[in-house]
């Protein structure tokens, strides 16, 4: 066998020199490219860094791309000038009609503006229901319609995927609540201020009460909203995050309530009832002025127009004290701004219980 015959066959050998040395060489550089890819994936995908602003730019993006986002915060918006509207129209007809005889008032009581302020945000409670159900869609939607894959894919920090979808939703309950009590004091005022008795002005305990009824509402909508959305993540199933919701506002208040009146052994779930998200906001939102005090005087007044002014006096005097007896009696009774951070609190917890559940638990 010749020379050149013998070098082919050794070229053709598998593990020769040569062969090592390409071997080799292809190791080095795929690890190169690993350890570029991981260098990658550290805090870039498809070259661009990941950062607060575009998580939530893109969270902008898909939330208003959803019809049902944009349903959501138009009915919040016009349910809350309509009963605005319901409520004060409601307080007119009351200030211009004795409630004994049922009939017109030839001198009309004057409304106290404390009530215009309470008719403003008469459905800001009612609404919480509407903004949790918009938290709660946030982020169910993506694990319903199995989205969620490709948004972790694109972003992998579930932190960060949560808090910027809980900055959007509170944003955009925020506005839409803020518009909506805007017009909702338009109208009130309107009725009021037309009303046969006229409207009085508010007294020095009472100037906070504008801020509270308008941006304090807004507030507790673009709270109520976190809270809803960490329900979310903790269900991650709307039915789910949906039926939570409904049963922490509504349901449990009233079964609490309903207990409470077995005995005085159970006046103590009062106070229990006091510190839920739907009651608390209740109560935020008087900004420390009886306005339960303030329709029973009203209602007194009415019917003292026609009745006499003693018995009149008499019957709201009686009135406003049962109601006071029945505010009083128990053990906690929070303040306003005690309520408010009360409700707070339900957002903090719920929303940093649902981050903790969608940073841990595999999606399926």
């Amino acid at each position: 066998m010749s020379r050149g015959a013998h070098a082919s066959k050794g070229r053709g050998r598998p593990g020769t020199r040569s062969d090592r040395r390409t071997v080799g060489q292809a190791g080095r550089d795929g690890a190169r490219r690993a350890r570029a890819s991981t260098r990658t994936g550290g805090g870039r995908v498809g070259g661009a860094r990941l950062n607060a602003w575009g998580v939530f730019r893109s969270e902008i993006v898909k939330a208003l791309s959803i019809r049902s986002t944009i349903v959501l915060l138009v009915l919040n918006l016009v349910l809350l000038p309509a009963g605005a509207a319901l409520s004060a129209w409601s307080m007119t007809l009351i200030a211009g009609m004795d409630p004994g005889t049922g009939k017109a008032l030839a001198h009309p009581v004057e409304l106290p503006a404390s009530l215009m302020w309470s008719s403003v945000g008469g459905f800001t409670v009612t609404c919480m229901i509407i903004t949790g159900i918009l938290g709660v869609m946030t982020v169910t939607g993506e694990y319903t319609t199995r989205t969620v894959q490709m948004s972790f894919v694109a972003d992998p920090h579930r932190v960060l995927f949560m808090n910027a979808k809980a900055a959007v939703a509170a944003a955009l309950s925020f506005l839409s609540a803020l518009t909506g009590l805007l017009l909702s004091w338009g109208v009130t005022y309107a009725l009021f201020a037309t009303s046969a008795g006229g409207m009085g002005t508010l007294d020095d305990s009472e100037r906070l009460l504008p801020w509270v009824t308008v941006l304090g509402g807004a507030c507790v909508l673009a709270v109520t909203a976190v809270m809803a959305l960490g329900l979310g993540g903790l269900c991650r199933s709307t039915v789910g995050g949906v039926f939570a919701l409904i049963g922490i506002v509504m349901i449990a208040p009233s079964v609490l309530s309903l207990v409470s009146l077995a005995g005085d052994r159970f006046a103590w779930i009062k106070s229990v009832a006091a510190c839920l998200p739907s009651q608390a906001a209740t109560t935020f939102l008087t900004g420390g002025v009886d306005v339960t005090g303030a329709t029973v005087a009203l209602m007194g007044a009415a019917g003292g127009g026609s009745a006499g002014a003693g018995s009149g006096s008499g019957t709201g005097s009686s009135a406003a004290d049962a109601v006071a007896s029945a505010a009083t009696s128990g053990g906690f009774d929070p303040t306003w701004w005690q309520s408010g951070l009360m409700l707070l609190a339900w957002a903090v917890v719920l929303y940093a219980i649902g981050v903790l559940v969608v940073r841990r638990a595999d999606v399926k």
